[in-house]
């Protein structure tokens, strides 16, 4: 039976949940002789992966992402944190900034499964649909 990722990384986060530092370590070490044992060690990119996801979950924690058309500054960053915390609702926000000046103006954030499109080039196309009609 072959396992993936998802499911080692479940097993994985089971093994070092509540543990202490020495736990963790030799946990660690039994499930990477595992990975050897099952040939599956070249799955451990994708096993990584899939912990973050899980750890972020059980801790509140969410990665977003926000594309802009030029570098945010720090009080941008912290208001798009905060309306970003409220509407998840999760504990710690994690931003991501990458830019695209494609999008001449405002910013896209995407988190979770949603995506919030406040660009100046959304806006001109929506404007552009409306005046057509």
């Amino acid at each position: 039976m072959k396992i993936t990722a998802k499911q080692y990384a479940e097993s994985l986060y089971e093994a070092v949940q509540d543990k202490n530092n020495s736990q963790i370590k030799n946990s660690i070490n039994n499930f990477f002789n595992i990975l050897i044992q099952n040939n599956d060690l070249a799955k451990a990119e994708a096993i990584v992966k899939e912990f973050e996801k899980i750890w972020n979950i059980e801790q509140g924690i969410i990665e977003a992402k926000v594309v802009s058309a030029k570098e945010l500054d720090n009080k941008i960053i912290k208001l798009l944190n905060n309306y970003i915390t409220k509407l998840s609702g999760a504990e710690k926000v994690i931003l991501n900034q990458k830019i695209n000046k494609d999008i001449l103006g405002g910013v896209v954030i995407k988190f979770e499964d949603k995506i919030l499109d406040g660009s100046l080039r959304a806006r001109l196309s929506e404007l552009k649909s409306e005046m057509i009609k």
